[in-house]
């Protein structure tokens, strides 16, 4: 199937790189088209428009940006009718992905969001979008399912999918001597920086965090620098300091540290699942900020505290985020009473998130949920045929599938036998097996990758009784090595007889690749009489058919 897949920052990168390796082993077919980041393009091609040129928060911000987010709504739009994906997911980015997920219904994509708009903290007007325009939602804290459920709105929930980035992140069980080599850093304690992953935030946390260099001289200070970030605009604020810039370690930087000063957000939950005590910290736009306090509804600003509904950290914000304020809270959290009530805190969040396993729950759910509300909208039947048991299934208006259903397999489903595609499918079946039909003059619509595409379009040009072998296809559409990639699309074949996938042989003309049995590609074969037209035996002898 394709998957469309829209993040706009560098949490969500990382959620849609996660999501996407998982969907990658549930759909064997899965092709890609995405806005998002390095993680996503390390994954699969496909990428549109990196995050780095679309982030945009805050209200003065926003406004200051409408003219490049207009341009990239319309980018996106006419990206998405152009691909025509199976399903849209949306990983976070609300602003702009509420707008897509509106204009996706209307015109009848199938819609999911990954990780919704934090309504709960502000913008209540939203979950009438989210009712609206969705047809599945996807939430990551365990708080949030109360509180959908009050607003009458069902989601999915599998955990937090952060927890399986940590654990699978090499800095876990990096050795600290190792990570102290590889940066070149002297043998003692660290502190953490994490000052945000935009502009706007890092200019108003990082000279804040300066102070730090004089009240802890025993310490080494690390700033996470941010994906998106070029260092030049760090070092501009750095002018002068001991600050060490790292790039590409958030996770060691934090394992490695004593404590850790951050930025509201993401960076909040990270330090709690890797365990470092933490002070969090953030400011707006003075004009934002004034604004926001008339919006925003949540006790708290940290992911940790919220989960725990209790002031496990101490949140800094806005006015109280002062030099002196961020220096003191930071010694509290070095040693001591509130450094042990951190830690042990931290255990009941990661209780809390589910445990492991959050990508590969949701892509199940996804590809399950995706064939589910496929199925809503068509019609299927069964026939029996000489071949056997037919499962025939179509849409409004095409013939989408012909299966072959052995007597163990399940065929439970809705039956609409009188769909007139349905009827006249059954009609042109029964006449090929009567040796009435040579060609079938349906209405069929092919989904898969586009070689899978080229190789079906290839069947169908394959006259009736005459044959052609795998190498022979490869080399129409792409290459004579691509026997296997030939093989492969024949079996995923999703019309059976309709497109004569039995039509191609091996080598030698021998009988292989054949999804449902090498018998029933012989009773096909010679039904047609394809072995008259060739210069051997398609049946030579028994080894040949093994």
């Amino acid at each position: 199937m394709r998957y469309y897949l829209i993040a706009g920052e560098a949490s969500g990168d990382l959620h849609g790189s996660n999501l996407m390796k998982s969907l990658q082993k549930e759909d064997s077919s899965a092709e890609f088209r995405f806005w998002g980041g390095d993680y996503m393009s390390e994954v699969s091609d496909g990428l549109v428009k990196h995050y780095k040129d679309t982030a945009v928060m805050g209200i003065v911000e926003v406004v200051s940006k409408l003219k490049k987010i207009r341009k990239n709504l319309i980018i996106c739009k006419e990206d998405i009718q152009s691909w025509n994906p199976d399903v849209i997911i949306l990983i976070d980015y609300p602003g702009f992905n509420l707008r897509i997920a509106k204009y996706a219904k209307e015109r009848g994509f199938k819609t999911f969001y990954y990780i919704p708009p934090k309504v709960w903290a502000r913008g209540e007007s939203r979950i009438k979008k989210l009712k609206e325009y969705l047809d599945r939602i996807y939430i990551i804290f365990p708080f949030e399912q109360e509180y959908f459920k009050s607003h009458n709105l069902n989601t999915l929930y599998f955990g937090n999918p952060l927890y399986d980035s940590i654990l699978s992140n090499k800095a876990v069980n990096e050795p600290r001597e190792e990570f102290l080599m590889r940066h070149n850093l002297e043998e003692r304690p660290s502190i953490a920086l994490l000052a945000g992953s935009r502009k706007h935030e890092i200019n108003y946390l990082l000279p804040k965090l300066r102070i730090l260099e004089n009240d802890f001289k025993n310490y080494e200070l690390l700033l996470a620098g941010a994906p998106s970030i070029e260092a030049g605009f760090y070092e501009t604020l750095l002018k002068g300091s001991r600050i060490k810039l790292i790039f590409g370690e958030t996770y060691s930087i934090l394992k490695h540290s004593e404590a850790a000063v951050v930025s509201s957000g993401t960076a909040s939950l990270e330090a709690g699942i890797i365990g470092t005590p933490q002070v969090v910290c953030y400011g707006l736009n003075p004009i934002t900020a004034y604004i926001g306090k008339f919006i925003i509804k949540v006790k708290f600003a940290s992911l940790v505290n919220l989960i725990l509904n209790k002031e496990l950290v101490k949140e800094l914000l806005q006015w109280n985020c002062t030099p002196e304020n961020i220096s003191r809270e930071t010694e509290k959290i070095l040693k001591g009473r509130d450094r042990k009530r951190i830690l042990s805190g931290y255990k009941k969040v990661k209780n809390l998130l589910g445990g492991e396993g959050a990508s590969e729950k949701v892509a199940k759910s996804m590809v399950k949920e995706i064939q589910k509300l496929k199925m809503e909208n068509l019609f299927a039947t069964t026939h029996e045929t000489p071949l056997g048991r037919l499962k025939i299934i179509c849409n409004d208006s095409n013939l989408i599938s012909v299966e072959y259903l052995s007597e163990d397999k399940d065929c439970t489903f809705k039956r609409t036998d009188n769909h007139p595609i349905l009827i006249e499918t059954v009609k042109q079946l029964d006449e090929y097996f009567q040796e009435k039909r040579k060609v079938f003059h349906l209405p069929i619509e092919l989904k898969g990758t586009n070689f899978q595409k080229k190789v079906w379009e290839e069947l169908q040009n394959i006259p009736y009784g005459q044959i052609k072998t795998y190498g022979e296809i490869a080399a129409v559409v792409e290459t004579k090595d691509a026997s296997r990639a030939v093989g492969l699309a024949c079996k995923m074949n999703p019309l059976l007889i309709v497109v004569p996938c039995h039509r191609v042989i091996g080598a030698n003309n021998k009988l292989t690749g054949f999804a449902i049995g090498i018998d029933k590609k012989s009773y096909l074969l010679d039904l047609e009489r394809a072995y008259l037209n060739t210069d051997n035996s398609l049946f030579k002898n028994e080894e040949d058919q093994k």
